[in-house]
């Protein structure tokens, strides 16, 4: 490898001018496919000589090639040209060998080269210290640790960590090697953390030292993060460590670091960031291993008497001293601290024995902590006038992705109040109550401070009211009064926060029960005054709107909104213009189907406007799929564009439910199509497979509604049809999805395929990119064969025949390698037999002779005929094998039957024939009484929740873990019992008791077979089945017994 070329193309990829940049950047993507790449950049980033900028450069190509590279994904080369080339296997031990020297050499004077090569040194360690194919690494690394220059030390401490960090996800029994680690080498990291690093705060002035205590912060973390280490549980090694964490903890911060005048650069010092991991490592022990669980996956006794006897209540007394002095500005906390001590109170007032230390300092907590971190400080009300949707984010929303203070506060609240409310309920009232009642006054004189305070205690009683007007609570008869003297004349307050926030109160009052009338009529009045808010403040209009939702079914708001829903309607238009959330799509959504009647003289255009919205927001999610991730120094950095996701969902969700209005408006309808296609027709052409349902939810609803395939439909059919032959095309991968379309296509527009062969060929051709393999589970064969199944029956004898002996191979090779789960997993094997069935349908004796070469027929027969046909509840099943029963008794030639040995099966054929008949009318009056409960119920109310079944804990009880814990504890312990016996399909998809209710008729869509009078065609086959194919029909129905025999005369007389 040439080193100095390639010098000069990382300087040129520095260049001003875009040319030199591109063709250097070419250049190096075919450099990088060369043997000798990743060793030549780590020669130019270990250079002195070098400038630091070029260095950088290299550095993070280097780092690019490595994360992305080293073990090359699907994901990975499909976003970037240059790692379709993974790291070749010959040059791995080289950079292995190399990457600790770089970071040595860049220790010392290139910090950031130092710093974008940890994550290519967490990338390798972790793929191949497991293996066993890095046995140096740790000898390596303790030898560098014991150096006493800090720099070499700093590097040993970043590959210790990332050796240990292999153990994260493992549990004990999975790494008994861990064991020994721990008791060989934590000794001397927590006497180097002590007696070197903290050193009783000597060395808090130096950041560098900072670093290296964080990274044994670490270590610790990694190894105690999803199992605890037996050693680890052992008195004589726990409070050691948790004795360096609460030291750290206790240690001041030194007034260097307090003279570090930008907060968010003081809370990212090293030495603030130890205390953070210290009650972050101090709450996960708690949290995980010391409290009572109900789980008890992790049910370590001895550790959890040793934790919340002998450790606990001097952790909880120094965690109020903290707090304590915090709230009197004594000592300065880190966001991320505070919101650590504060989760820590809040799993502690869920255990027994540390809530009855809690519990007398609890008004102290709600007073002197929670209050003043939901007060406003100067940087929301920055917030509110400068960046709304910040502002909305953080405090209506409740975002918590930041480690927040203030929504650590609110979580401990409602804990509080939920879990303990007996005792807490009460107090927090009183103290919201007596703090509005201090600070409330002349609404045009209010100070700014008071506005605070009651700001505060909005939000308290805000965040406790699904409580207090729980049904049964003996506080809502209370509410309405609150509200009228103290949440609402805030509707017209002088500050847009408290105007906001009276909305968003409102918002969660649709189950109180107002008993005196114009407490309605001051809602509606408020609520509408700050939706047309002159200032246009998003907050209030936001608020408002959300608190317009919640009333929208009741009388009076839409006797009073009756003649305003246009307004109103373009009002919500241009807030979700604003802001990107579903929750004005949903509002919107509502409009929609309380006000249809109104808004459908607009419908057009309104639809047009949100299709130019989505537009916009799907313009900019397309443009962020496209970036190359390699650019960015770390996936944090990658932008986060979930809110225009979740808005274009909501837009798409909305217009879905404009178009059902519509239900009688055939022409309204089709214009809806042709204006819907532009954006339909962006989602597949970009591929923008999150939105692929929506796009089928559309075309399957205007053609349900038309029963009719418009050019426009056959047109998406088209697109589909590109989309699918793109290289990288998920069409098969989403097709439950599609299949929405497709059945409606199949069923409203099977004369149009049967004469055109162009149509045919895209639904042959997404056939041919469905695969079944080992790995496929039910889930993906069931979708694939009622695909198979619905082909079949739309185009009958047209099938190719290539196309209907895979889709057979397929099924047969499915319910050979499955035969054991076809009694079991009903829908798998129903499904699964139904595209053979639909073969029989259209070609009886192909079908039948195929199933016998592949000796699958007594396989066939026994399972269709015993154990599928006599529990048939479905009219789609019933009427599907009727029809395949009456094909072969009607098509098989005797001899045929004679060669396939099948004579004896003929009288199993008659009498399943006979009993399907019997069974159908029962089966269609369930279908029509189904559908009937559709179309006439409405949608029932919100369910909410009785005050007697909160989950509140009495003084002597413990809490569960939560349902998030639980769930994913159980998700493992079940991919653990996986048996991995090699199935087509993975049997933990589905549940044992798997009946034929399992099989599910939708009875609003329409079935490709709902047009087949099964009656007249029973009645018209069995009149010419004796003079067709005589022989067979006398031995199909030869052995019918005299009951059947009367059954079938009665059918036949009907």
């Amino acid at each position: 490898m040439d080193v100095n070329g390639l010098l000069q193309c990382f300087a040129s990829t520095l260049d001003h001018d875009a040319t030199t940049r591109s063709h250097a950047e070419a250049q190096l993507k075919e450099a990088s496919k060369v043997p000798g790449f990743l060793g030549a950049c780590l020669d130019i980033i270990s250079s002195n000589e070098i400038p630091e900028n070029i260095k950088l450069s290299a550095s993070l190509y280097f780092k690019n090639k490595i994360v992305y590279g080293w073990v090359v994904s699907a994901y990975s080369a499909s976003k970037n040209e240059l790692l379709n080339h993974g790291v070749d296997a010959d040059e791995k031990p080289v950079v292995q060998d190399m990457i600790i020297q770089t970071m040595l050499r860049c220790s010392s004077n290139s910090a950031h080269c130092l710093r974008v090569l940890r994550p290519a040194l967490k990338t390798i360690i972790l793929e191949e210290y497991p293996k066993g194919k890095w046995n140096d690494l740790l000898p390596k690394s303790l030898e560098l640790l014991s150096n006493d220059d800090i720099n070499v030390a700093h590097v040993g401490l970043i590959c210790l960590s990332e050796l240990f960090r292999t153990f994260r996800y493992k549990e004990n029994d999975d790494r008994q090697e861990l064991e020994k680690l721990i008791l060989q080498y934590f000794p001397d990291l927590l006497a180097y953390a002590n007696n070197t690093l903290l050193k009783e705060g000597e060395n808090m002035n130096d950041p560098k030292i900072g670093e290296l205590l964080i990274l044994i912060l670490k270590i610790y973390k990694f190894v105690t993060y999803h199992d605890l280490p037996f050693t680890l549980q052992r008195a004589e090694f726990f409070v050691p460590w948790a004795n360096l964490f609460v030291s750290i903890i206790q240690t001041p911060v030194p007034e260097s670091i307090m003279n570090i005048t930008d907060i968010d650069q003081r809370k990212h010092n090293p030495w603030v960031k130890c205390k953070k991991w210290s009650y972050a490592n101090l709450f996960r022990l708690f949290y995980r291993y010391a409290s009572q669980t109900l789980s008890g996956r992790f049910d370590y006794s001895d550790f959890k008497t040793l934790y919340m006897n002998e450790f606990l209540p001097q952790l909880l007394s120094l965690l109020f001293q903290q707090i304590e002095e915090w709230g009197s500005g004594s000592i300065w906390l880190s966001d991320e601290s505070l919101y650590y001590v504060l989760s820590f109170i809040e799993q502690a007032v869920t255990q027994k024995s540390p809530w009855k230390l809690i519990s007398p300092h609890y008004s102290t907590i709600l007073q002197h902590v929670i209050f003043p971190l939901l007060r406003p400080t100067e940087e929301t009300l920055d917030e509110f006038e400068n960046d709304p949707q910040e502002y909305i984010h953080r405090n209506l929303e409740l975002w918590n992705d930041d480690y927040s203070p203030d929504i650590a506060a609110i979580s401990l609240l409602t804990t509080a109040v939920n879990k303990r409310g007996k005792t807490t309920i009460q107090p927090t009232m009183e103290f919201v109550i007596d703090t509005l009642q201090k600070n409330s006054g002349d609404l045009n004189s209010l100070s700014l401070q008071n506005a605070l305070n009651i700001e505060a205690a909005f939000r308290i009683f805000s965040n406790i009211l699904d409580r207090l007007v729980a049904k049964g609570s003996p506080y809502a008869n209370e509410i309405e009064g609150f509200s009228k003297t103290f949440i609402f004349p805030f509707f017209n307050s002088q500050y847009g926060f408290l105007q906001s926030r009276a909305c968003e109160i409102a918002s969660k009052l649709g189950f109180v029960e107002f008993k005196d009338p114009s407490t309605i009529e001051t809602i509606y009045t408020g609520i509408t005054k700050c939706l047309n808010d002159a200032s246009d403040c998003l907050p209030i209009n936001l608020s408002a709107a959300l608190a317009l939702q919640t009333f929208v079914q009741d009388a009076y708001f839409q006797q009073a909104m009756s003649e305003s829903v246009v307004p109103i309607m373009q009002k919500l238009l241009e807030l979700s213009n604003q802001f990107e959330s579903d929750s004005i799509a949903g509002v919107m959504q509502e409009f929609v189907e309380q006000f249809a009647e109104q808004l459908q003289p607009f419908g057009i255009e309104l639809v047009n406007n949100l299709i130019q919205q989505f537009l916009k927001l799907a313009i900019d999610l397309n443009d962020a799929s496209n970036i190359d991730p390699t650019n960015y120094m770390n996936g944090e950095s990658l932008p986060d564009e979930s809110d225009k996701q979740m808005a274009a969902l909501g837009i798409l969700s909305t217009i879905i439910s404009l178009l059902l209005s519509f239900e009688n408006s055939i022409e309204i309808v089709k214009s809806l199509e042709q204006s819907f296609y532009s954006a339909a027709e962006f989602i597949l052409n970009n591929q923008l497979d999150d939105f692929y349902r929506e796009v089928c939810e559309f075309y399957e609803n205007s053609t349900f509604l038309l029963r009719d395939i418009t050019p426009v439909t056959w047109k998406i059919l088209e697109l589909i049809g590109e989309c699918n032959n793109k290289e990288d095309s998920m069409v098969t991968y989403f097709l439950e999805d599609f299949m929405l379309i497709f059945n409606n296509i199949f069923v409203y527009g099977s004369e149009e395929l049967q004469k055109n062969n162009f149509y045919c060929k895209i639904f042959y051709e997404i056939y041919n990119n469905t695969n079944i393999d080992e790995d496929s589970d039910f889930d993906e064969i069931n979708i694939i064969f009622d695909y198979s199944q619905k082909l079949l029956l739309s185009l009958g004898s047209q099938i190719p025949a290539g196309i209907r002996e895979s889709i057979l191979q397929n099924a047969i090779t499915c319910i050979v390698i499955n035969k054991t789960d076809l009694k079991k997993h009903i829908v798998f094997g129903v499904t699964t037999f139904n595209a053979i069935i639909a073969s029989m349908v259209s070609a009886p004796l192909d079908t039948l002779k195929f199933v016998y070469n592949h000796s699958c027929l007594p396989l066939f027969f026994d399972v269709w005929l015993t154990v599928y046909i006599p529990n048939y509840k479905r009219i789609y099943d019933i009427k599907l094998s009727t029809m395949a029963l009456l094909n072969l008794i009607g098509q098989l030639p005797p001899q045929e039957i004679s060669q396939m040995s099948i004579e004896q099966v003929l009288p199993t054929l008659g009498n399943s024939l006979v009993h399907l008949m019997c069974k159908y009318p029962q089966a269609e009056l369930e279908l029509k009484e189904k559908r009937k409960e559709f179309t006439s119920s409405a949608l029932g109310d919100d369910i909410q929740t009785p005050w007697s079944d909160a989950i509140e804990l009495n003084d002597d009880d413990d809490d569960d873990t939560t349902v998030d814990e639980r769930t994913f504890e159980n998700y493992l312990e079940l991919m653990k019992k996986d048996n991995g016996d090699g199935n087509f399909a993975d049997g933990l998809t589905f549940d044992d008791d798997e009946t034929f209710d399992d099989l599910e008729e939708d009875p609003l869509t329409k079935s490709i077979l709902d047009d087949i009078n099964i009656s007249a065609v029973f009645k018209t086959s069995m009149g010419e089945l004796p003079t067709s194919n005589g022989p067979v029909y006398q031995s199909a129905f030869s052995n019918v017994s005299s009951e059947d025999q009367a059954s079938l005369a009665n059918i036949l007389g009907n």
